[in-house]
């Protein structure tokens, strides 16, 4: 593999990393239970990757792989507008792009608490038939954090018999009076 592509297929491995949402729902608490390897056991310094990309950037703005790597790092550095402005400017250049920049676009808006942004992007990407199971599961804790349990429900349910084992713990855990 060519080393321009390493820092991407870094932040691809990671994507699957456990989204932070607000304490604001009882099951969040539940969401982040899981222990994920952590960014300085894996050894990845996402400044230094920030500044590789805006160079790259700077020499060519259609740049697509950068704007997604540079706007993926900036969300691991809680950047998330940032994040927001590159992964934006890279749907509007390139739908081939969508699936992976709407999947990050949803953590960033999760991040920045616009929760029905980051829910209207989860259900694109289910109507698309893409990542599933980690956007019910997700869509799930952002309607528990709306206070739409019966909704939560359905989705953890869902995103849990998908194989989203935080989803089937939320189910288990919070929904057996729904």
């Amino acid at each position: 593999l060519s080393m321009k592509i390493y820092p991407f297929l870094i932040a691809c491995s990671l994507v699957i990393a456990p989204f932070t949402i607000s304490d604001d729902a009882k099951a969040h608490r539940q969401f982040n239970k899981v222990k994920l390897t952590t960014d300085n056991e894996l050894n990845v310094n996402y400044r230094e990757l920030i500044k590789k990309y805006s160079k790259d950037l700077r020499i060519d703005r259609t740049n697509k792989m950068a704007l997604l790597t540079r706007a993926y790092a900036k969300g691991k550095i809680n950047d998330y507008e940032g994040a927001l402005k590159d992964i934006n400017s890279l749907i509007k250049m390139d739908s081939n792009f969508n699936k992976e920049a709407i999947y990050f676009r949803a953590w960033f808006h999760t991040n920045l608490k616009n929760y029905s942004e980051a829910m209207n992007d989860y259900s694109r990407l289910i109507e698309k038939n893409e990542y599933l199971k980690i956007s019910y599961g997700n869509r799930g804790f952002i309607k528990d954090i709306l206070r739409d349990q019966e909704g939560a429900c359905s989705d953890w349910d869902t995103g849990g018999e998908l194989g989203n084992e935080k989803a089937l713990s939320a189910f288990e855990n919070h929904c057996q009076s729904v």
